[in-house]
């Protein structure tokens, strides 16, 4: 190897470390998987949940990485997943949402039914969680192994 290709390699490893080293690890993400209940006709539900969407990927936190819905017209149901990438900063995300139009017509549609925690929330998060009820089923705290990209 001459000296130019090992600068190249030692650069390229340069610029890896510094990307991992401020990127979050897998066991600091927490993802909320969420039933809820439909209040409200699938179309009013569809509309709500694209506006809070919009407003989210334009003003929303950094650290909620990925939010999606899942269910259909036929559906009293629906699954709901959001992923986090630092658990400190959901409180962040839940306080701001709580103030907005489209999180307030979104929370008149639907009603939390069940919520499952991968990863450890903050004291904050869960007592915020907790203004639904007694909702969150199943925690799974203890982090095993994983990678995120």
């Amino acid at each position: 190897m001459d000296t130019r290709e090992k600068r190249s390699d030692a650069k390229a490893a340069s610029i890896t470390n510094r990307a991992t080293a401020s990127a979050p690890t897998a066991a600091e993400y927490v993802t909320l998987v969420e039933i809820l209940e439909l209040t409200a006709p699938y179309e009013e539900f569809e509309a709500a949940a694209s506006a809070a969407v919009r407003r989210l990927e334009v003003e929303g936190i950094r650290e909620l990485v990925s939010i999606r819905f899942c269910g259909g017209p036929e559906s009293t149901e629906i699954g709901a997943i959001l992923t986090f990438s630092d658990r400190e900063r959901m409180i962040r995300h839940m306080n701001m949402v709580s103030s907005w139009g489209e999180f307030k017509r979104f929370f008149g549609i639907v009603k939390p039914l069940d919520v499952r925690v991968y990863g450890r929330l903050s004291g904050d998060a869960e007592t915020w969680i907790g203004q639904f009820g007694d909702i969150v089923s199943r925690k799974f705290e203890d982090h095993t192994g994983g990678f995120v990209r």
